[in-house]
């Protein structure tokens, strides 16, 4: 039913959109039966693909799911995406077309108003969604593994003078399961490697759903070297929460348990709510890691009271911690001193506009901590913008991100 209500949907989208513009096509271009053709049979291609994903969703290994449809589901988002831009300006059309009429047949003495003055709005309507949906397509071409190395200087007031510019790296969310080359996970890796990091951090979201989608890259992601340690949570999509499992299933706490094995054979300590404290050049900082903490419908399984059990308070502590609105949820409002906090999640929505000065995504509208560093009194939070990517296989704007952290004292 639910399966027949998406197809139906889309068929109206599809039919607006159609309807709203083949006039415009027709004087541009001329073929009007080839585009009819060509349009049509794109979109029931979709259709097909969508019932046969749908179908044989569980009929497929779960590392299947992802690596296999990326493309397909990346293809199918950027032409939706295109025609519900374009459907803005249609609308407005059609509204303006209706308050003419309806005008009128109230007004006899209305001057007739030419509506071929509003057609514009339908030149509009094909301008926005070709640029939009050549954007996304070359987004998937050179933007989905366009590395980018963000550097930031962080200042904590407590922070020894003998570890000054001392050097974490940030990754998150590499969702493997939307991987398909590791080539490029190799490339990332050997970016990390040239920085000669202190300590490396992975705040979470190793896969999509299931450990499967790990097994390929685990070997690629223990080559990663960092001289005081490799240190990683979970995010919400490792507890396979998004499929059709039960935690309380044999299959969850097997997917579960192996995937959490994962992490430990890609070398990374895994924090399940507790904290190490670091130990170099005589001197010493925490880090503490909870796991997911989300607001809203979002899973909170991370417990910042048990994770900061038994902490030294007399030395910095840096919280790793998936969801950025766990700071302002939680940690601001709890007891504990937390110099800085590193989280994920967002991926700056793999869409925007990121330059020097200004900074704009749609998820700014969701999370108001969403990209880079934030402050708030002496606590400060840093929110990564993903390496990997999500249903979308490609980034706009806002690009795969291994974030420098240098860590110095402040005066």
């Amino acid at each position: 039913m639910k399966l027949l209500f998406l197809i139906s949907f889309l068929f109206l989208i599809d039919l607006y959109f159609y309807s709203g513009i083949i006039s415009e096509i027709n004087k541009l271009w001329g073929y009007k039966i080839v585009f009819k053709i060509i349009y049509w049979l794109i979109s029931v291609l979709v259709y097909l693909g969508i019932i046969y994903i749908v179908v044989n969703y569980h009929k497929t290994t779960p590392s299947a799911r992802f690596n296999d449809n990326v493309i397909y589901s990346s293809l199918f988002f950027i032409l939706f995406s295109a025609k519900l831009i374009g459907i803005i300006p249609l609308f407005i059309h059609d509204i303006l077309r209706i308050f003419r009429y309806i005008f009128s047949f109230f007004n006899n003495n209305y001057t007739h108003y030419d509506i071929s003055r509003f057609n514009f709005l339908k030149k509009s309507a094909l301008i926005l969604s070709g640029t939009l949906f050549s954007t996304l397509l070359m987004g998937m071409k050179w933007g989905r593994y366009n590395f980018k190395k963000n550097y930031q200087d962080i200042f904590i007031k407590n922070w020894p003078n003998q570890l000054e510019n001392y050097k974490i790296i940030q990754i998150s969310d590499l969702h493997l399961g939307s991987f398909d080359d590791i080539d490029k996970l190799e490339q990332a890796v050997e970016i990390i490697n040239q920085e000669q990091p202190n300590i490396v951090v992975f705040t979470g979201d190793l896969v999509n759903n299931y450990y499967h989608e790990a097994i390929p890259y685990i070997n690629t992601l223990r080559k990663i070297k960092a001289k005081d340690g490799k240190f990683s949570i979970l995010g919400n999509h490792d507890y396979c929460d998004y499929v059709m499992l039960k935690r309380s299933s044999k299959q969850w706490k097997e997917n579960f348990r192996k995937l959490l094995a994962l992490e430990k054979e890609a070398g990374f300590d895994l924090l399940l709510n507790e904290s190490r404290e670091i130990y170099t050049n005589n001197k010493q900082f925490n880090i503490v890691g909870v796991e997911n903490w989300g607001a809203g419908n979002f899973n909170k399984d991370g417990d910042l009271d048990k994770a900061m059990k038994g902490v030294n308070v007399e030395i910095p502590t840096i919280l790793l911690s998936h969801d950025p609105s766990h700071w302002k949820e939680v940690v601001l409002k709890s007891r504990y001193n937390i110099d800085l906090q590193l989280s994920g999640h967002t991926h700056g929505m793999q869409f925007g506009i990121e330059i020097p000065g200004f900074k704009w995504s749609p998820v700014q509208y969701r999370y108001k901590e969403w990209a880079g560093l934030y402050k708030q009194s002496n606590k400060q939070i840093y929110v990564n913008r993903g390496l990997g990517h999500l249903a979308y296989a490609g980034r706009v704007g806002i690009m795969p991100d291994i974030s420098i952290l240098n860590i110095k004292k402040e005066f």
